[in-house]
């Protein structure tokens, strides 16, 4: 049995006006929850990319990396931060919505050909085996359809820029031309991966529904995905005994209860166990 986990998280993106905050704190913290806070992931069967490590080659090789020879048993753990986007949907099956969902690797150049789509992890996904325990976190704005996208924001004169909190949401259309406030681009986070051939033989942990957007936070004097930082602080307090539906619905009540307006949702056939499978 082999247990193997892809952290991937972009604060400083090739256009530095995209650049987030919170997103390799979300995937350090991660990281120490599955291999120090429990021991179900091994230090040397965890492989992070931060930002530039993340450009699209460098993603599609870690997911083949994760993906090679996994077999029933064994638990696969996919985590992404950073941007994506909505792009026109083509080809023989477009989108009921016009739109393919993409996630924006470092390299991204507001073009099809340098981000990866939904329908490219729907056939990524579709070959893990069944009885394959497989989790994938999208920290991100429309993460219910897996896209992340960027809005400007006018930001108070009284809010210090260090602690405000940004949205991980990545418009391409715009990213080269909306102006910038006090030489500092605000973003959100649209990273929806919407799986459309089929039901997720997994689960997919989304930082809020398609509609809204994913907070890139400052909290307890740090930066981090809103989402992820509850959905953390949720697994270590219930993580043994309640499902990752139920770990979800919590999280979503540290969000409200903070002020945060995004809802993290769950989806696919294994919603309904533990986060770890700790059968032996």
């Amino acid at each position: 049995m082999q247990n193997k986990a892809l952290l991937v998280g972009i604060n400083a993106y090739a256009n530095p006006n995209n650049n987030l905050r919170g997103c390799i704190n979300d995937i350090i913290d991660m990281e120490h929850y599955i291999s120090i806070e429990n021991s179900i992931y091994q230090k040397e069967n965890i492989k992070t990319l931060i930002d530039h490590q993340a450009s699209k080659k460098g993603i599609l090789k870690a997911l083949n990396w994760l993906l090679l020879g996994a077999s029933p048993g064994d638990q696969l753990l996919f985590h992404y931060s950073g941007h994506g986007a909505q792009i026109p949907s083509k080809g023989i099956n477009p989108e009921k919505d016009g739109l393919d969902e993409i996630i924006c690797p470092y390299d991204f150049e507001d073009n099809p050909e340098t981000a990866i789509c939904d329908k490219q992890f729907a056939q990524i996904f579709s070959t893990i085996p069944k009885g394959v325990h497989f989790v994938w976190i999208s920290d991100s704005c429309h993460a219910e359809d897996l896209s992340r996208k960027i809005i400007q924001i006018e930001k108070p004169s009284n809010e210090s820029l260090s602690n405000q909190t940004l949205y991980r949401r990545f418009n391409p259309n715009f990213s080269h031309t909306i102006p910038m406030v006090n030489s500092f681009k605000q973003i959100v986070p649209s990273e929806s991966i919407n799986v459309t051939s089929g039901t997720l033989q997994g689960a997919l942990l989304s930082g809020c529904a398609s509609h809204q957007l994913s907070a890139d936070a400052f909290i307890n004097n740090r930066f981090n995905g809103a989402f992820t930082h509850y959905l953390i602080k949720n697994l270590i307090w219930y993580g043994d005994t309640k499902s990752m539906q139920q770990i979800v619905k919590y999280a979503n009540i540290d969000l409200k209860e903070n002020g945060y307006e995004q809802n993290p949702q769950s989806e696919g056939v294994l919603v309904s166990h533990c986060f770890f499978n700790k059968k032996k």
